[in-house]
């Protein structure tokens, strides 16, 4: 885990001068009453208007108990003088629950549904209420024993965050803080990476440091961090069951006959919603960082009510009630979550253009989710606000705090304490944080893996279904530059299709180029016709698409691209398969893939660097390895490549030959150790002449 943590958070790490006031502005008249009720119920606060913290400790632990007294001093204020926060179950809990307060939790790991998150102890830590899971998590806190620990500190609660956003569905931020010796530090993680405050003497400055904490404590839920669309209530093990409120008017027609029959609410904004059961993780990135993307098998919720006149509807007999019966039935989706980068094609529009087309997922709608302005400025602005990364300006750097590598010794396990490190001294800099707009892609197929498969004939034919896809793709203009074995699935067999576009009449168009490609589709129809059914497996993800032009011959078309010393080297790892709900993989590019790049690029040294970022250039050298074609992964940092449809049909191939190697027989309970060796290695010493410089 600390190795993918610091490559993500590495130079996204920036101090903010105005943090307090850019977060932690509560309303002022509650704030000096939560500052009388300290002073009521803390005799050193009343008499010295000072909190008591130890100048010198011998030990980290002894911090624990004085730091809790006044964390929890300034929560039981803000209960009396703000009063709670909202409960997140759609069923509150009984009447005169007794809040949850900070606890000591460092001899106690949190529940957790991942192995390298279940050791993990936050020092104190808040929960939203008596259940003690990482879902449950509400606030992190870090304490070390001096302030030199600070950049140690740091590191344990990225740990934290990371953990939080692995675990909650509906985490959009997270705030958190770490206190070295007497300083306080707060800080926020989002999909930008980290912005911190600078630090607060909690004896020198304690009413300073009452108020922003207290503030901190006063955020709604939308401020906090969570996604007011998710509600929750309780199983049976006391874990979230998690549904999702929908605008009614971004749902598609494919939601179902009888609109009537499912449970409607209103938002805030007063739209029509329309509510969905999370049925399955399908996908879920265990990131701090990036599109941080989360995939979910939705069903829709049926209003009790209604439920009953459909039973009632199917009294009669014969063809009468089996229909009544079917129209009660709730439609399911697969809805995607990300921070989409707003400089690209967004996925939605590529969804939209190629839904009802063979072999390809199925669109049902996409949207940007609304956001809150930062500022009261910003909140008379009549344009629409989406929820984004937060940008602010006038932020600093630390050079000694660009990352988070640093050994942290478990000191539970009577290691030594961490290195000092000076992280005091921050410059201004014109680094910008990536802007991410957090955005949802609704689809009416939802994909079964293709390890799922039942025969081998299922499974090839769900894969030659997708590559027939891939081929409509094309024809379109557009390359995914992702195959890999998570974006390949197969369909359900109910699978429902609404337009079938391959069996549509062709618009006839004009043009050398475009000639060509209708000639392409002319062929891929003949022989979808020549199939004569519905497709059985489907391509996905199309994230990382490219459009693609050529002069002269389409179908030998490129996309030029730069293989930097930067980017290079970041590939996804076999174990970040999106199947999975442990999904880790790190896509990152650049460039807007909506401009068609010319066939060749004559420039070269530092012209040719200069003006791909002019151009912004994709770097194509992102995604598996395991599935990338034998040219790609030979290609040599800073050496320009032009990337063509024929690496996208090899990585079809290495799809079926690593699917191969990872099949087990009933009979079997692992691979073979050659097939493992195969696994293992991601297939790559069967490939590349070059391939150390992934490694």
């Amino acid at each position: 885990m600390d190795t993918q943590l610091e490559d993500e958070l590495r130079n996204s790490i920036f101090h903010d001068p105005k943090f307090i006031g850019h977060f932690l502005v509560g309303d002022s008249d509650k704030l000096t009453k939560v500052i009388k009720y300290c002073s009521k119920h803390d005799y050193l606060f009343e008499t010295k208007k000072k909190w008591s913290i130890p100048a010198r400790v011998s030990e980290e632990r002894n911090l624990y108990a004085p730091v809790l007294r006044i964390l929890n001093t300034i929560k039981k204020a803000v209960g009396d003088v703000h009063g709670f926060p909202e409960a997140l179950q759609l069923v509150p809990g009984p009447m005169g629950a007794t809040p949850e307060l900070i606890i000591d939790n460092h001899s106690h790991p949190i529940d957790s549904d991942l192995t390298d998150t279940r050791l993990i102890k936050p020092d104190l830590v808040l929960f939203q209420d008596a259940q003690r899971h990482w879902e449950n998590v509400r606030l992190p806190i870090e304490i070390k024993r001096l302030p030199g620990h600070h950049k140690a500190g740091m590191k344990q609660l990225s740990r934290y965050a990371r953990a939080v956003f692995a675990h909650q569905l509906h985490r959009r931020h997270l705030y958190g803080l770490i206190v070295c010796g007497r300083e306080a530090t707060f800080v926020r993680f989002d999909r930008a990476g980290i912005l911190y405050s600078g630090r607060i003497d909690i004896v020198g400055h304690s009413e300073e440091f009452t108020r922003a904490f207290a503030s901190l404590l006063m955020l709604d839920r939308v401020d906090e961090g969570l996604d007011p669309a998710f509600k929750f209530s309780r199983n049976s093990k006391g874990r979230l069951v998690y549904y999702i409120d929908l605008p009614e008017s971004e749902v598609d027609n494919l939601s179902g006959e009888l609109p009537s029959d499912k449970e409607e609410s209103s938002s805030t904004s007063g739209q029509r919603m329309r509510r969905f059961e999370v049925i399955e993780r399908l996908c879920h990135r265990e990131s701090i960082c990036g599109r941080a993307t989360i995939v979910l098998r939705i069903r829709e919720v049926a209003e009790r009510q209604q439920q009953t006149k459909a039973k009632k509807s199917g009294k009669g007999k014969g063809k009468g009630r089996r229909k009544a019966t079917k129209k009660a039935e709730p439609r399911e989706y697969a809805l995607k979550l990300m921070w989409r980068d707003p400089d690209r094609d967004s996925e939605g529009d590529v969804l939209e253009k190629v839904h009802g087309m063979f072999g390809l997922a199925q669109y049902a709608g996409h949207w940007d989710v609304p956001g809150r302005p930062l500022s009261t400025a910003a909140a008379g602005d009549k344009t629409k606000c989406v929820d984004k990364t937060v940008e602010v300006e006038g932020l600093e750097v630390c050079d000694r705090l660009r990352d988070i590598s640093i050994l942290v010794p478990d000191e539970s396990k009577g290691e030594k304490e961490p290195e000092g490190v000076d992280t005091t001294e921050h410059h201004p800099t014109s680094h910008v944080r990536p802007l991410r707009i957090y955005s949802y892609v609704l689809m009416s197929s939802i994909g079964i893996p293709l390890w799922q498969a039942e025969s081998a004939e299922q499974f090839m034919t769900a894969v030659l279904d997708a590559i027939l896809g891939y081929w409509g793709l094309f024809n379109l203009g557009i390359m995914h530059r992702d195959v890999s074995n998570g974006n390949v699935m197969m369909m359900a067999k109910e699978q429902q299709f609404g337009p079938r576009k391959w069996k549509e009449e062709q618009i006839s168009s004009t043009g050398a180029q475009v000639r060509a490609l209708v000639e392409s589709e002319d062929k891929l129809r003949q022989v979808l016709k020549e199939l004569g059914r519905d497709p059985t497996g489907m391509l996905s993800d199309f994230d990382l698409h490219a459009r693609h032009s050529s002069p002269s011959n389409p179908l030998d078309s490129f996309q030029p691209a730069i293989a930097d010393e930067v980017h290079a080297g970041t590939v996804r790892s076999r174990d970040e398969d999106p199947t999975n709900v442990g999904l880790r993989r790190s896509k990152r590019r650049k460039g807007n893939s909506a401009r068609n790049e010319p066939l060749e690029q004559t420039c070269d040294g530092d012209d040719c660097r200069e003006q791909s970022k002019k151009r912004r250039l994709i770097d194509y050298r992102t995604g598996t390895p395991a599935f990338m074609a034998v040219q790609v992964l030979d290609v040599s940092p800073g050496k320009p490549y032009h990337h063509s449809f024929i690496y996208d049909l090899e990585s079809f191939f290495w799809i079926i030959y690593w699917s191969a190697a990872a099949h087990l027989d009933a009979k079997n309970s692992c691979p073979t150790s050659d097939a493992q060796d195969v696994l293992n290695s991601g297939c790559l010493p069967l490939r590349s002449r070059s391939t150390s410089k992934l490694s």
